[in-house]
């Protein structure tokens, strides 16, 4: 019989702290009634301290209590199980070849306890984890892995083999297997982190965030005191506030740097000989393992900031999650790196993976008028309702066809293909940054042509592939290739090709 296990005691305070980021809000307009009822009443009443502290217990203490005590784990022969719930009992079982990947975090107070957080994630994970052990001994990673891969019987022959040896020494132990050791280990340095957080975008990210708190809150601030404040910036004149807007943007800059820098801290990228693992973060140490025939492609991006710096990120397309919800199947292979660096390292890390040299075939110069028109027509009209409506400040809104008009040069120009080997390379820009999905062939789902009306006098077509990402699919396409170029695609394509 397998024996239950039980998750490690500090998975309480796991689920406790997980259960207030959850009720975020909530708690928000507690602490707010509260501060209401004091600035109206001068006091707090007793029957709404203690309706704040019911509420607190039930949102946030009782969940994280009931499902620590009763989540039970097994590792059985053939799969894991899981069970938890008091109400609502939840039994899941899972085998462990449909397992995709195994990811570890480790958060900064799990350190002294020696555990860690398993998340286990199939082919059917929708963002969210399959399975989830919130604190276990680290050694429950390292076996649930060795099950998987089918090692436990050979590690029981060798111990079996040692045993009947008789060691000389008894405190010898047999040494690691070559083909678990990594092949190669990159690392990304401190400057190229703090290139990485200097040129996210997540700035704009924080202060949209920063300006829909305001929004929340507002009616909370009292009215003299932003009353007081606007008169203040008035009397300081645009010039003051154009600062106070650059020093604001500074500081968010200053907390996503602060914030990448602790989410990618001591990055680390290994290679084994079946299985590629990624390790990240400061207060919570991420582990992801990604077997190499999950992968479903690689997809290159480059922001145009980056793209002046010759700098590009690599993503992962896998059939199983990532663990991110906002990126269901993606896992971030090489965060930033040199252009042709990462090319040399997809092709030593994926060697399958065929990265061209040569340059690839464009979209044929007569597109470049479509693509013109297109962005030109969609963007004229809006600019000239809004000069209208707002004359003489609408006209303002001419700017935009002009910006839409540079955007159709910049993806006519990014727009392009290469085929070899049984590797496609797809290059478009879907909005701001250029975009490479490099794809094997037996990798794409569909291939899809289509061809509307006014195409088909320009013997133009778009075309688009189907990949596999984790619970649903991907898409990559290229707008208004030649009738040839598309038909040599789907040649290619063809099982008989």
């Amino acid at each position: 019989m397998f024996e239950e296990r039980k998750l490690h005691p500090i998975a309480l305070i796991k689920e406790i702290i997980v259960n207030v980021r959850q009720n975020i809000v909530p708690i928000f307009v507690g602490f707010f009634s509260a501060f209401q009822a004091i600035r109206n009443n001068g006091f707090l009443p007793m029957w709404l301290l203690v309706l704040i502290l019911i509420l607190l217990a039930l949102l946030i203490l009782a969940p994280a209590f009931l499902k620590y005590m009763t989540y039970r784990y097994t590792l059985e022969a053939e799969g894991i199980r899981i069970k938890y719930g008091f109400v609502f009992r939840k039994n899941i079982y899972i085998p462990y070849e449909r397992i995709q990947t195994i990811q570890e975090k480790q958060w900064f107070f799990y350190i002294p306890f020696n555990v860690t957080q398993i998340l286990i994630e199939t082919a059917g994970t929708k963002g969210k984890a399959e399975g989830d052990l919130s604190a276990v001994p680290k050694s429950v990673a390292t076996e649930l892995r060795d099950l998987r891969e089918g090692k436990r019987e050979e590690k029981r022959e060798e111990a079996a083999t040692i045993e009947e040896n008789n060691l000389e020494n008894p405190f010898d132990v047999p040494k690691i297997k070559e083909s678990e050791k990594p092949i190669q280990t990159i690392t990304l340095k401190t400057n190229q982190l703090l290139l990485m957080a200097v040129t996210s975008s997540g700035v704009l990210g924080g202060f949209v965030i920063l300006l829909a708190l305001f929004g929340q809150f507002q009616e909370v601030i009292p009215d003299d005191l932003i009353s007081e404040s606007y008169d203040q910036i008035v009397k300081l004149g645009v010039f003051m506030f154009v600062i106070l807007a650059i020093l604001a943007l500074l500081i968010m800059w200053g907390v996503s740097i602060v914030a990448t820098l602790f989410k990618y801290f001591q990055f680390k990228l290994k290679q084994f000989e079946n299985h590629l693992e990624i390790e990240k973060g400061l207060l919570q140490r991420n582990h992801t393992t990604i077997r190499l025939e999950r992968i479903q492609g690689v997809i290159i991006t480059e922001s145009p900031f980056r793209q002046m710096l010759g700098l590009v990120a690599v993503k992962l397309i896998t059939a199983g999650s990532s663990g991110d919800k906002e990126h269901s199947g993606d896992i971030l292979m090489l965060p930033i790196m040199k252009k042709k660096e990462a090319l040399t390292i997809i092709q030593d890390v994926l060697p399958q993976y065929h990265v061209p040299n040569e340059a690839l075939k464009h979209a044929p110069k007569s597109s470049l008028k479509r693509f013109i028109w297109i962005y030109f027509i969609w963007t004229i009209i809006p600019a000239i309702v809004a000069s209208v409506l707002f004359y003489p400040l609408g006209f303002i809104a001419l700017i935009l066809p002009a910006l839409a008009v540079l955007k159709a040069i910049l993806s006519y120009r990014a727009t392009g293909f290469h085929f070899a080997s049984g590797t496609v390379l797809f290059r478009s820009r879907p909005f701001l940054s250029k975009t490479s999905h490099l794809v094997r062939k037996e990798r794409i789902q569909a291939m899809h042509v289509r061809q509307s009306v006014w195409m088909a006098k320009s013997k133009t077509n778009h075309i688009q592939i189907a990949i596999k990402s984790g619970n649903s699919s991907t898409a990559a396409y290229l707008r208004y290739l030649g009738d040839e170029q598309t038909t040599e695609l789907y040649a290619w394509y063809r099982p008989e090709s």
